[in-house]
């Protein structure tokens, strides 16, 4: 029998006890803030759902799962994609008001995917669609058509990045990009800035995409 002294056994439960906040810590970051879904949301209502105002759009569809939009991003000169450091100076010189600290902060939470909720607030119905019910669609012969019949009404599907935003919460940057067959759809950044209490586009940056 090999018996521990107590500042061995405390040792190993303050280190327990840190890495339990840290596992706590990094659970929590995984989910949007409401900050996010309120951008997003006023995103989607003022260049989505004005469509379905119209009649053209009775449904939206959006992804449950965030994505970085790296895999959008144009190549260089040499066939290689766009360094982060490449798309920082892009974005910023796009759009000068757009703060450092705003771009720094969307890498920073787009590091890895997050599942969204149904936490965005819409005046239309919407369907927030798992990864594997969309590629179950999309591996049937006739793919778009599959996914028109399960969504009448929809206008493809939306993909978005989670949100970052500068020290004071008024500048927030994410990515979109729709999809919706064919050559039909595109990707972009969005820049956004709270004013009187509302979140307006100031910037959208589609120029880095291929």
């Amino acid at each position: 029998m090999i018996l521990r002294s107590r500042p061995v056994i405390r040792t190993v439960s303050i280190f327990l006890s840190t890495l339990l906040l840290i596992l706590s810590s990094a659970c929590r970051r995984t989910e949007l803030s409401a900050s996010e879904y309120d951008v997003l949301s006023a995103w989607i209502s003022a260049n989505v759902a004005a469509h379905a105002s119209e009649g053209s759009i009775s449904k939206i569809v959006i992804l449950g799962r965030t994505q970085s939009g790296d895999r959008e991003l144009r190549t260089d000169r040499n066939g290689q994609p766009l360094s982060w450091q490449q798309v920082a100076k892009l974005l910023q010189s796009d759009d000068p008001a757009l703060q450092p600290a705003t771009i720094d902060a969307f890498r920073a939470v787009n590091v890895h995917p997050t599942a969204l909720r149904r936490s965005i607030h819409l005046g239309v119905d919407y369907i927030v669609a798992d990864r594997t019910q969309l590629d179950s669609i999309f591996r049937q012969k006739d793919g778009w058509g599959a996914f028109y019949r399960q969504f009448p009404g929809a206008h493809g599907f939306l993909t978005v990045s989670r949100v970052g935003f500068n020290a004071d919460g008024g500048q927030a940057l994410f990515w979109v990009a729709n999809r919706c067959g064919g050559l039909c759809g595109g990707s972009a950044y969005i820049a956004m800035d709270k004013q009187n209490g509302r979140w307006v586009v100031t910037k959208i940056m589609e120029e880095l995409m291929s």
